[in-house]
This record gives C-alpha cells, structure tokens and sequence, in this order.
C-alpha cells in the first residue's frame, strides 16, 4: 500500500464524519475496506485501542438494513479493529444516512460554461440564482438530490434557496462551501488563490487538510497554496463587482489582473521586465475598454504596454 493511500483514506474519513462525502467516494471507501492488508493504510497507532470492543446491537441493525449485508459485516469488524469506539459510533451513524443512495444510478450533471467576456445568469432546478463571471464553468444535477450539490471552476456569484432539509454544497477546486440559504461570491480559478465573500448568511467553508472555517456577512477569506485559510478585511460586496462590469483592483497585484484582463477581452498578457508582476493595484476600473485599463496601469507604476493582435506584453519604461 502506498503513502498516497493512505493519504486517500484518511480524507475519506474524515469526509464521511463530517457528512460531506459523495456517493462515489463512498463506494471508494467501502471498496478499499475489503482489500487484503488494509492495516498498512492506518499508520495511527492511537487508533488500535479498541480491538474487538461490540458496536451497539440496535445501532448494528440499522447500518445492515442501510447496505448489503456482506459488505457491512466486514465494515464493522473494520471498523472495530481500527477505530476508537467514539469515532466508529460517528462514522457508521454517517454511512447509515448516506448508504442508501449507493447503488442508486449516479444522476447525468448538466454543464454550463461561460466565456471570456462573457457573463452567464442561472436559475438551478431549486430555484437558486447563478451568475457566472467569464471563462467559468458550473454543473449540477436537472434533480437535485438529498444533497444540492454543484461543481465550480472559474466565478461564480451564489444566492441560494433556502432549504434546511436540502443543504446546498459548491466544490471549487479542493473545498467544498456547505450552505442552507445565503448569498455569497466563489472565485476559483485553476492556479489561482481561491476567494469566498460572503453578503448575507452563512457558509461553513472545509478543506481536504481538515480545516473549516464558518464565515457569516461580511466576512471574506482566501486559501492558499499553504493550504490555510485568510481573511480579508474588506466588503465582499465588491468582490462581485464584476456583475456590473467593473474591474476590482484593490490589493490586486499586477499579475492577478492581468489574469483578470485575459478573461475578460481573450488576450495574453505577457510582463516582460522582472518583478512588475508583484506590484500591487487600488482602485476600481470599468471594464468597457481594455486600453483605458492598461493605460490607468502603466500610469501608475510607470510601465508601458505594446498589443500585437491577442497578445500584450507590459515592460518598465
């Protein structure tokens, strides 16, 4: 067994307690709790406390009538071999709210994807509203589930139906932002720090390190390639400026906008002299006319810019 799986294990797990695991990822874990040697991916000697302690008679009878009873009885003794007690009583009442969608045909995802420039409104099948930022993409199930649950990469603005039965849950990247009804701003883009802004409510927002943070209005955060979360002292509420065509440059650096400015107008923003990329923009910028932008730019930190087509490359005077 390798360091990997043993990595893929222990986040299993822990997604299960926490309630946030998918139907995949728990037919991924039933499956490995049935392969030869799987004390090799539990490198937790704290764990082996409670070897052949009994699991409660009436809590046993739920779990097997929640899966088959083959796999179930070699999940417990599992369970038993590897897990205090406390925690075992945690992960099987889980799996017993969980189960019965195993077995259940995996529901087709719609897609949408905006493009550069472009920004995209949605209304999902539970009435919550969307608004894709340019060059995003959402996907989400025509029915939702027990679990709303959709899939981002890029921006997105949320305003979520509220529904305590129904907790509404957006995966971007490695977290996964867990809601009932609010209205809060995602941005998720590949390679990029992640930023979640919330306007009104509540969001618990949880990574694959275990860490979670509840943020309510006003509270803004970023996750980093540290895998830490934090927070921003300003209005989220401009963290969504872009829905009415403005540009947000406050504590933006240069090479975050230029980012920004490729989605926007389908360029490639080139910074040629060293370190330029590092500096960091205020102010606010609509985005009507790219070259406004970079002159405001170049203004500014005395830089200069040349466009050849789709391409701009940006240089110290």
């Amino acid at each position: 067994m390798t360091k990997h799986d043993a990595t893929d294990l222990q986040a299993l797990i822990r997604k299960i307690q926490e309630h946030t695991a998918t139907a995949e990822e728990l037919r991924r874990f039933l499956h490995m709790t049935e392969q030869p040697a799987m004390d090799e991916l539990l490198p937790y000697g704290e764990w082996q406390q409670t070897d052949g302690e009994a699991l409660p008679p009436g809590l046993k009878e739920k779990v097997i009538q929640a899966a088959p009873q083959r796999r179930m009885r070699l999940l417990k003794s599992y369970l038993r071999k590897t897990l205090p007690y406390a925690a075992a009583v945690m992960l099987l009442l889980a799996l017993h709210q969980l189960l019965p969608r195993i077995g259940q045909r995996t529901p087709a995802l719609l897609t949408v994807t905006s493009k550069d420039g472009e920004i995209k409104r949605i209304t999902l099948p539970d009435s919550t509203t969307v608004i894709l930022n340019a060059r995003s993409t959402i996907r989400y199930a025509a029915t939702p589930d027990t679990l709303r649950e959709v899939f981002l990469e890029g921006e997105a603005y949320f305003d979520v139906r509220a529904n305590e039965h129904k907790p509404f849950v957006v995966r971007s990247g490695a977290l996964s932002t867990r809601v009932l009804g609010t209205s809060f701003n995602v941005r998720a883009y590949p390679g990029e720090t992640q930023q979640l802004g919330v306007v009104s409510g509540k969001i618990q927002v949880s990574s694959p390190e275990g860490k979670s943070v509840l943020l309510g209005k006003g509270d803004q955060v970023t996750y980093d390639a540290a895998a830490s979360f934090v927070s921003i002292a300003t209005d989220p509420q401009q963290m969504s400026n872009w829905q009415n065509g403005i540009i947000d440059m406050n504590n933006l650096t240069l090479q975050q906008v230029a980012a920004i400015l490729e989605r926007w107008y389908s360029v490639k923003v080139i910074l040629l002299s060293p370190g330029i990329g590092q500096h960091v923009l205020s102010g606010t910028q609509t985005n009507s006319s790219l070259t406004a932008t970079l002159e405001s730019i170049c203004f500014v930190y005395n830089l200069q810019y040349e466009q050849d087509g789709q391409i701009i490359k940006i240089r110290e005077k």
